[in-house]
């Protein structure tokens, strides 16, 4: 199991104040001691184009210090995706999040989708031909099926329980289904926590989820699998629920 992360990724950008730098800092003060930390490198133009138009990304560069430090949460989630296809599972403590950004438009604190243009940078190098993506989030990622709705190979799932059995039930069900994928991606948030918005899950509910998407991925993704961060706003507990997942994950 690797971390990624970058020490840029606490830069004070405009956004809402409840994405804060303290979010990814608290996650790695857990984390690090614990696991091997990477550090990715900015994700460039041309990957960008992959998923979102120009006049997106030139939005994104009017704002010097988040065009910066958007393209190496891209590059974050590229760098675990690459990890992931050689067998590595990976967690990307990165920001900005990104399940809100689609092609053409962005908002709810994203920017740049990073889970998107980590699995479609590996698609369209012929790396991969089927994906599966699992957003645990509390939040529609609409960005993420926006970037997908026209392209083959990807499958992409939210969770949509209000209800902590019928949410944990819910995504047992779906890693159990029969399917075909060659790497499952997960898009990590934890603002599902209890004392987070969603008022759902348990810490240790957050390893038990790792653990079925350990077992979906080695039974039929050849084990390749990766998460990055989304949402999660509750900072006094959301570096242990992170590591609850990445415990489940390893």
């Amino acid at each position: 199991m690797k971390i990624i992360y970058h020490e840029k990724y606490l830069t004070d950008y405009p956004t809402a104040s409840v994405e804060q730098p303290e979010r990814v800092k608290t996650i790695y003060e857990t984390l690090s001691p614990l696991y091997p930390v990477l550090g990715p490198e900015p994700a460039t133009e041309a990957d960008l184009l992959l998923v979102h138009s120009p006049e997106l990304i030139d939005r994104v560069k009017q704002a010097p210090s988040l065009y910066e430090v958007a393209t190496l949460a891209a590059g974050g989630a590229i760098l675990a995706a690459e990890l992931a296809l050689q067998g590595e599972p990976a967690f990307a403590t990165i920001r900005p999040p990104g399940h809100h950004a689609s092609p053409f438009s962005h908002w709810g604190f994203c920017f740049f989708n990073n889970l998107a243009l980590a699995l479609e940078r590996l698609r369209v190098r012929q790396l991969i031909r089927q994906a599966l993506v699992l957003d645990i989030d509390l939040h529609y990622g609409d960005g993420t099926v926006n970037a997908f709705r026209d392209r083959s190979g990807v499958t992409v799932i939210n969770i949509s329980q209000k209800n902590r059995d019928k949410y944990l039930a819910e995504v047992q069900a779906i890693l159990a289904e029969p399917r075909s994928f060659d790497i499952l991606a997960v898009s990590a948030g934890f603002d599902t926590y209890q004392k987070d918005w969603g008022g759902l899950l348990l810490t240790e509910d957050y390893h038990q989820i790792g653990q079925w998407i350990k077992a979906a991925a080695r039974a039929v993704g050849q084990g390749r699998y990766f998460a990055v961060l989304e949402g999660g706003y509750y900072l006094p507990d959301l570096g242990q629920n992170a590591l609850a997942l990445v415990q489940g994950l390893e």
